[in-house]
């Protein structure tokens, strides 16, 4: 099915393999479609919604340094012209500057990722320009998580396992890829993986024991798929207590829709992903120690 199982502090990222066989044009139907994924992958799943709210109020801190569009245009051009000194150099730059890494994530890299989509559809750039754009965003991405000192969990506590997944028929990951770093950096084991057909999910979580699994949604003809991955994940885990999220653009407009596909909760990005996570870790929690409590009574 194409799962690729991996935790996130050795990042996760498209082989060479991948990108040597990456169409070289626009041409052809099969071109077009997988462009057309592609598009529709920059635009509405890689970018993440920022949590209008928390931006509305008071200014986190790492907006205080957050980069320019200036910088975004030029990283932009970086990763086209495939300048990995400069591109560098200009992270290290905005990082003395006081910009955190947080804000690289979601100031910087998803922004340039969306002006990669937007020159596609301007006919700016070819796919290959794009795919191959989206790789460097993806190993700055991945460089930045190796340099965050990760929380290491208590050796008593168990650890936190994370699955996250494109909708079936969906097939990049830098979006996700986003979201995984939220995760590790939060002590999650980040595992990230392609689904073919909705029955893949079943088999992913039956040998496998994960505690969440996050579907992302770029296009909302892909509801029913999803549901259908969502039934064959609680037919098929390991883990009678696994909680699954989902996350797109049209969860944003109409929330309702996750409960509606089977899932428990839905998120608009990587930090309100990993927050809601978090609270879905602790209700299950205490509904552990209440039922625990309520058969100690009543074997009382």
């Amino acid at each position: 099915m194409g799962l690729s199982s991996e935790q996130a502090t050795g990042g996760t990222g498209w082989s060479e393999a991948e990108m040597v066989h990456a169409p070289s044009g626009r041409r052809g139907e099969a071109n077009l479609h997988r462009a057309a994924l592609l598009a529709g992958a920059v635009e509405r799943e890689v970018v993440p919604r920022l949590l209008v709210a928390h931006r509305q109020s008071a200014a986190p801190l790492h907006m205080l340094c957050a980069p320019a569009a200036a910088d975004v245009e030029q990283m932009t051009g970086l990763v086209l012209t495939n300048d990995m000194e400069a591109q560098d150099n200009l992270v290290a730059r905005l990082q003395a500057g006081g910009t955190s890494v947080e804000s690289l994530y979601l100031d910087l890299l998803a922004p340039a990722a969306r002006r990669l989509g937007e020159m596609w559809e301007q006919d700016l750039c070819d796919f290959t320009e794009v795919t191959v754009g989206l790789w460097r965003l993806q190993s700055i991405l991945r460089d930045l998580g190796r340099s965050v000192i990760v929380p290491v969990p208590h050796p008593l506590a168990p650890t936190r396992r994370v699955l996250l997944l494109p909708a079936p028929g969906e097939q990049h990951t830098f979006g996700l890829a986003v979201v995984g770093e939220f995760f590790h950096r939060d002590g999650w084991l980040v595992s990230v993986g392609l689904l073919a057909t909705a029955a893949d999910l079943g088999s992913a979580v039956r040998h496998e024991s994960f505690d969440v699994v996050g579907i992302s949604v770029a296009c909302g003809e892909r509801l029913e798929p999803v549901a259908a991955a969502i039934r064959s994940a609680r037919r098929g885990t390991c883990n009678r207590a696994l909680r699954i999220m989902v996350g797109g653009p049209v969860f944003t407009t109409h929330p309702e829709f996750a409960a509606l596909l089977g899932a428990d909760a839905t998120a608009s990005d990587g930090r309100e992903a990993v927050l809601r996570a978090n609270a879905l870790m602790s209700l299950q929690r205490d509904q552990g120690l209440h039922d625990a409590k309520t058969h100690d009574g009543v074997g009382g």
